[in-house]
This record gives structure tokens, C-alpha cells and sequence, in this order.
């Protein structure tokens, strides 16, 4: 099918996601990037140069946004992960990225936001429009102490810094002041920290801290200070996403350790929670379990002797599970936004856009939301946390057309948009992207 610049998809059921009832026998009027009206069929009129589009049967939302991905164009499973990745060419790795992208729409994330340096290239590719794929809001890569999270302790200090893909390594103030500047140079629509570990290597235990709440003030003082621009922190302990909010970041990643407190002053300055729950919820199962390496070997403790003896087994999994969701829902109480965002990082370890759409049913299943409460998390609160909100998000007059037509209501059953042959056509700025699975152009 081919889309005009004006065109009305009519008698279509919208489901807006602001967290509205579908509203059946509706109109949705486009011009060129923009949606011009919503309205009742009752009150359409039909205007010369306006393609009209028969939608009876099927269903309008906007389309989905993940705010955590990394399109960092890796090729790695639990043996390797990061370390196999660091030794391909930069070049190979940025081909591949566009792939992971466009399996991203054709799931219905029609936005993403991403934490590689190759997203800082591929939103330019995408806007020009000579290639399908989804907006890209770029954060580059992530802030990182040396010997980090995104540090790889197996190679030359220069070597990662070189070669790493979402990552640099910053130390101290000046230097944290100096990379922001960087990045925004480089194009950075926000600015990722991680002010705490993330378990990739012996130095990087998630329960410690790794930046100091002055670092990070400096982080966000020198992000904010370009007017629009959010920052994201890696929080995974009490302590760093503490120091975070009171830092100003926009936006929590993971914060699987909160307390009420922090809950309660997350809700009063509009933080929102990104808490990426198929990862952190199946860590054990999916990854840890599922492999034959022993692993200890997987997280070697070769520096640390003292915690060699301290290996996770299947009871600790499961608890960290539990802790896991017991805090999402506590967040939710609280009056915490929540967002989408599925860390998606790695093929074949997390498959690009069928992961992001397990994080959309885990919201249901683990997050205690309804489906229409999980729709409004994937699109009008994740643009939130993109900053894009005023353009993104639902299905509004002034808004631009990013929208997905299904064959079957998504409003009460997750399944549905996990399911891609539900997704008849998905439609970036306007344009017709994706028809029944297929690139449309």
C-alpha cells in the first residue's frame, strides 16, 4: 500500500495511549508528518486530495517506544558477551546496528532510545528517510568510571577506551564536565551515567556505588544547562539512585533497591522508573542457568578474592526475582512513573525487538498492570523519559504520525502486540514503514 501526504485512516478503533477505553468508529486525519484531527466518523468530511483508507476492523495506537536499548551491533552469548564484541572491527558493528534497528520497527517501536555511539549516527540516517527505521534518541555512550560497567578489564585500558561501544571512561569531575560536552557535540539528545555497577566483571557488583553525588551533580548540571536535555542513571542499589534523584537525573534505570522515601520523592519531581524487568527478573533463568560454563566463570572474581566463594545459586536468583518485582509494584504505589525499557543489548543473548515486546507482557505479568496501563507505559510515559512527549506517545491532533494499525484490539490482552502478525502496518513521521512484517521501502 502506498500512503499519500494527506490521507484519513477511517473507521478505525483508536487507542490513544494515555490509558483511555478504546474508542470505536473513529477517523484519524494526516497530513504530511502530523496527525491534523482525531474525530468520529460522525463528524468526518470528506476533502478533496485526501486519501481515504478503509480501517474497519482494525486498531490505531501510537507505536511503541523501548527506552533502553543498546545498538551496539554485537554478536554474543553468556560466554562472551561484551569481550567478543570489543574485538570486532567499529565498522562491522555499525552495519549490524542498523539490522537491529529495523527488527525494532518491524515489532511496532517506532522509538527508541539508545546508549551506543552508534545511535548517534543512525537518528541522523533514519530522519534523512533513505532508510526505514525507528527515531532514534541518542544518548551515545554511557558515563563510566574506569574499571566500570563499561570498562573490560581483560584488555588495555586504551584499548577500551578506543574500542568500547557503549561506553566512556570518566573520572572526577572535569573529566565527567568534559565528556558530557563531548557527547552533546557528538549530537546527544541525553546523557547516560552509571552511578552504580551492573555485575559485568569483578570490579563492577551491582551494590556499589560508582559515582559520588557530586560527580553526578555535575553530570546533570552540565547536561541540563542544553536546555532539554535529560539525563539517565544506571542505578542498581539504594544508595546510587538516592544520590541520583537528588542529583536531578530525569530518569532511573533498573532501581531495583528502592525504598518508599525515595519512591515518594521520585513521584513529587516526576522521575521516572525504567525498570527493565525481563532482564532483572530472569537474569538467573534465561542467562546464568542456561549455559555450561560454571558461573563463577562467568563473573570471575579475579580480582576480589574475597568474594570467590560467593556464588549465586537458583534460591538467590529467585529472591533477587521476587525483590525485583516486590519493588516495581511498591514504585507503582507510590505514584512512580514507570516507563519501558528493556535493555535490549546483545543477538542472540537478547533478540532486537522481540525482547522489547517480552518487556511490554512482563509490565502485565510481573509489573502488576493492566494491558492498557502497560500501552501507556510503552508509548505516552516512554516518550516521557525520551523528552519527546510533545511529539510522541499517543494518538492526538498535533502530534506526529507514529502509529500502528493491528488486526486485533491490544487494549486488554499483552499478547497481542507481542504477537507481530497482529501489526498490519507501522508508520514512522506519516510514511508507511512496515506492511504485514515486511520493509515498506
Amino acid at each position: 500500500m502506498h500512503l499519500d501526504e494527506r490521507y484519513a485512516l477511517l473507521d478505525v478503533t483508536v487507542v490513544d495511549g494515555l490509558g483511555n477505553e478504546p474508542r470505536e468508529g473513529m477517523a484519524v486525519l494526516v497530513e504530511h508528518s502530523d496527525i491534523t484531527a482525531v474525530l468520529p466518523m460522525t463528524d468526518y468530511r470528506r476533502e478533496d486530495g485526501v486519501q481515504e483508507v478503509d480501517g474497519n476492523g482494525h486498531f490505531v495506537t501510537p507505536g511503541l517506544i523501548d527506552s533502553h536499548v543498546h545498538l551496539a551491533g554485537g554478536r554474543a552469548g553468556m560466554e562472551d558477551q561484551e569481550l567478543g564484541v570489543l574485538m570486532e572491527p567499529k565498522l562491522v558493528r555499525a552495519v549490524r546496528s542498523v539490522a537491529e534497528a529495523q527488527a525494532l520497527l518491524k515489532r511496532g517501536f517506532t522509538a527508541v532510545r539508545d546508549i551506543s555511539w552508534n545511535g548517534l549516527y543512525l537518528k541522523r540516517v533514519f530522519r534523512e528517510g533513505s532508510l526505514p527505521g525507528p527515531r532514534v534518541i541518542a544518548c551515545g555512550p554511557g558515563l563510566c568510571r574506569t574499571g566500570g560497567h563499561g570498562d573490560a578489564f581483560q584488555y588495555d585500558e586504551e584499548y577500551v577506551v578506543r574500542n568500547h561501544f557503549w561506553a566512556v571512561l570518566a573520572d572526577g569531575p572535569d573529566e565527567i564536565r568534559k565528556w558530557v560536552r563531548r557527547l552533546l557535540r557528538e549530537g546527544a539528545d541525553q546523557i547516560k551515567v552509571w552511578a552504580s555497577g551492573g555485575d559485568n566483571w569483578a570490579n563492577d557488583r551491582n551494590r556499589d556505588q560508582h559515582y559520588t553525588l557530586e560527580e553526578l551533580q555535575v553530570a546533570v548540571a552540565e547536561a541540563h544547562m542544553q536546555k532539554g536535555t535529560l539525563v539517565c542513571s544506571h542505578a542498581e542499589n539504594l544508595q546510587s539512585a538516592r544520590d541520583s534523584v537528588t542529583a536531578g537525573a530525569d530518569t532511573i534505570e533498573h532501581g531495583e533497591d528502592l525504598d518508599e522515601a525515595l519512591c515518594e520523592e521520585m513521584a513529587a519531581r516526576g522521575v521516572i522508573l525504567v525498570p527493565t524487568l525481563v532482564l532483572l527478573v530472569t537474569w538467573f533463568t534465561d542467562f546464568a542457568a542456561t549455559t555450561d560454563a560454571p558461573i563463577e566463570h562467568l563473573r570471575p572474581q579475579v580480582f576480589l578474592h574475597r568474594d570467590v566463594d560467593a556464588v549465586p545459586d537458583a534460591d538467590f536468583g529467585q529472591q533477587y526475582a521476587q525483590g525485583v518485582i516486590d519493588n516495581v509494584r511498591m514504585a507503582r504505589e507510590k505514584g512512580v512513573k514507570i516507563a519501558l525499557g528493556s535493555d535490549t543489548v546483545f543477538t542472540p543473548l537478547t533478540p532486537y525487538g522481540e525482547y522489547s515486546a517480552r518487556e511490554f507482557k512482563a509490565l502485565v505479568q510481573y509489573g502488576g498492570m493492566t494491558t492498557l496501563e502497560a500501552l501507556k507505559a510503552a508509548t505516552h510515559t516512554a516518550a516521557e523519559a525520551l523528552g519527546m512527549a510533545h511529539r510522541l506517545g499517543s494518538i492526538e491532533a498535533g502530534k506526529a504520525a507514529d502509529m500502528l494499525v493491528l488486526t486485533t484490539d491490544p487494549s486488554t490482552d499483552p499478547e497481542v502486540l507481542y504477537d507481530p502478525a497482529t501489526i498490519r502496518w507501522v508508520i514512522t513521521n506519516g510514511r508507511l514503514a512496515v506492511e504485514d512484517g515486511r520493509l515498506a521501502w
